[in-house]
């Protein structure tokens, strides 16, 4: 059902040129030779019409008879019990990587997902900060090198299942260049963002003290060098940060039941999970920290070790937080920060808030009560009574009946929309993409894919956990975070970003490519198309980009498209069809 109501927010989005008006975008075949040009947005951008109606929910794949003639293949020793399919395997890869590739669904086929998770959980962590390069021809890093290292680790490195939730976790605890004293600072953004690859495996605790501490942070939300409070000076203590400590780090606006549901009052209303004198008081705790250094808020400020104390500017006086506990007074910095985040910890509303919005940025957008329940009280306690392990809470997201149940379009409510950037990664990865200097050109990331990691807009990240469209998806009351990146110009811009990343980027037909063009080896594809058919190519997508559940409208139209193109060749006809699959409003969702 999800799927379908998916696809019509994002046909209705795409007809009327997405929350504003613009005029769609026209389309007109492939030319038979492509050049190696460089695109611009009104280059066509389509080489086949899509269908213009609605798209029904997917069925079950029928096995596709092959053409009279064909020999059998061999037949395959049968998987030990427990184990993965290609299929199954291919799928948990969509949820857990940056996108599946057939090397990886080879390695996991015959693994149970226990097994694939135990593995992925052993891998040591890849850090950015030490991976970020250089400018080319310069001798320092920018921001778009430290996105270029973002990449390059999503791409080739192998903890892909700690990277993924580092990411996710990057979209809850948002800290984000564009503040005007971070847009120089990309070092410093990626220090920060190892803080979440460190403790992607850890304690959610933990990690929330190192957050807390982190100058990146304490700049982005402005408790850094934030002072108690003096009336004489007319000096507040700040509260940004301990606002968004409460309302989107840990325990949401209202309280929660363990399964993620409001909890009402006999007038059945919401109950306000805090008010405006926690936040003071909060505010409070969160004085007498600054840049480390001989000088309290000095001017020339250090933005990678973690902040310290400096006591003379820390309010001591008791403080009312969360459930009614009071700090006492004369306490130091740290011991009032270290009980507040404990009293922060301890809420009831931290297990279902965060373990909710993992499972939308893993699995789907609207889990039930249930698969919120379950992983709640994993994330309460791990079974050896220890509460915020998230390797713990991962892997019951992943290994849980609801994400592994294996025709997942007939589950009511189950998908996700697909994150631009997450397309780009799952495309490179299963295309083996490469450049000629080991390089990747990232200037144009942000708007090109309406993100770009570390580059919300604001705290609030590039979408809200509960945002929903107008349509049938806001009148179900059911979410679709990630449609709240769909711009007009952003649906205009995916159709041009990927008719140039596939069309004009095939390795075997570009022969003076730009160092940094990112090219896709389509010459496997192509042998598999001429030694074995149409048919073949088709699964070959279908297991790479739908975990082998390709609608079979969708393979219909391929398969038509596909006859229409026989002037171009086998390279080029691969690359029309994937062009096909990525824009497309059935690849769109991630089931």
């Amino acid at each position: 059902m999800i799927r379908g109501l998916l696809l019509t927010a994002v046909l209705l989005l795409t007809a009327c040129g997405g929350s504003d008006t613009a005029a769609p975008t026209s389309v007109t075949p492939p030319p038979a030779s492509p050049a190696p040009v460089e695109p611009t947005p009104t280059e066509p951008v389509n080489p086949v019409q899509p269908p213009p109606e609605t798209p029904t929910p997917p069925q079950p794949v029928d096995p596709v008879e092959p053409p009279p003639g064909t020999p059998s293949p061999a037949p395959q020793p049968p998987l030990p019990e427990g184990s993965m399919s290609a299929q199954q395997a291919a799928r948990l890869l969509q949820q857990a990587t940056f996108g599946p590739t057939m090397a990886d669904i080879n390695y996991a086929t015959g693994l149970t997902v226990r097994q694939w998770l135990d593995k992925q959980l052993a891998l040591p962590a890849t850090l950015h900060m030490p991976n970020v390069p250089d400018v080319i021809e310069k001798s320092h890093p920018s921001h778009y090198t430290r996105v270029e290292a973002w990449l390059q680790i999503a791409l080739t490195k192998p903890d892909q299942l700690r990277q993924r939730v580092a990411f996710a976790l990057s979209e809850i605890l948002v800290t984000s260049m564009h503040h005007p004293n971070l847009d120089t600072e990309p070092l410093e953004l990626a220090n920060y963002y190892d803080i979440l690859v460190r403790n992607a495996f850890g304690n959610y605790r933990d990690m929330l003290e190192e957050v807390a501490k982190s100058p990146v942070m304490g700049v982005y939300l402005s408790h850094m060098s934030n002072e108690k409070p003096d009336p004489a000076r007319n000096i507040r203590s700040d509260e940004n940060f301990a606002r968004e400590v409460l309302q989107l780090f840990t325990i949401g606006l209202v309280q929660l039941n363990e399964d993620g549901t409001e909890i009402l009052d006999k007038q059945g209303n919401t109950i306000p999970s805090y008010d405006q004198n926690t936040i003071e008081a909060f505010a409070r705790v969160f004085t007498g920290w600054s840049s480390p250094g001989e000088y309290w808020n000095r001017k020339k400020k250090d933005l990678l070790n973690p902040m310290q104390a400096f006591e003379e500017y820390h309010d001591t006086a008791p403080k009312k937080l969360l459930n009614n506990v009071v700090l006492p007074a004369n306490q130091t910095a740290q011991q009032d920060l270290t009980a507040a985040l404990d009293n922060i910890f301890q809420h009831q509303n931290v297990a279902p808030f965060i373990s909710k919005q993992l499972i939308q940025r893993l699995v789907t957008s609207n889990p039930s009560t249930k698969y919120v329940a379950r992983v709640s009280r994993v994330f309460n306690d791990n079974g050896q009574g220890v509460k915020g392990d998230l390797a713990a809470v991962v892997s019951a997201i992943l290994l849980d009946d609801e994400a592994r149940y294996s025709r997942p379009y007939q589950q009511a409510n189950f998908g996700k929309l697909r994150e631009p950037l997450l397309k780009t990664t799952h495309l490179w990865r299963a295309l083996g993409a490469d450049s000629s200097s080991g390089r990747i050109r990232t200037v144009t990331v942000e708007d090109t894919h309406g993100q770009a990691p570390q580059q919300a807009p604001s705290v609030f990240n590039f979408f809200r956990p509960d945002y929903s469209p107008s349509g049938d998806l806001q009148q179900r009351g059911l979410s679709a975070p990630e449609a709240q990146l769909l711009t007009d110009d952003l649906l205009l811009e995916t159709q041009n970003l990927f008719h140039s990343a596939i069309n004009l980027s095939i390795k075997e037909q570009v022969t003076e490519p730009d160092e940094r063009h990112m090219l896709l080896a389509f010459s496997d594809l192509a042998q598999l198309l001429t030694a074995e058919g149409t048919e073949a190519l088709l699964d070959r997508y279908s297991l790479l980009f739908f975990a082998g559940d390709m609608p079979m409208q969708l393979r219909d139209l391929l398969r038509e498209s596909e006859a229409q193109l026989q002037q171009l060749s086998a390279v080029q006809r691969a690359a029309a069809l994937l062009y096909l699959v990525f824009i497309s409003p059935d690849y769109a969702v991630q089931l």
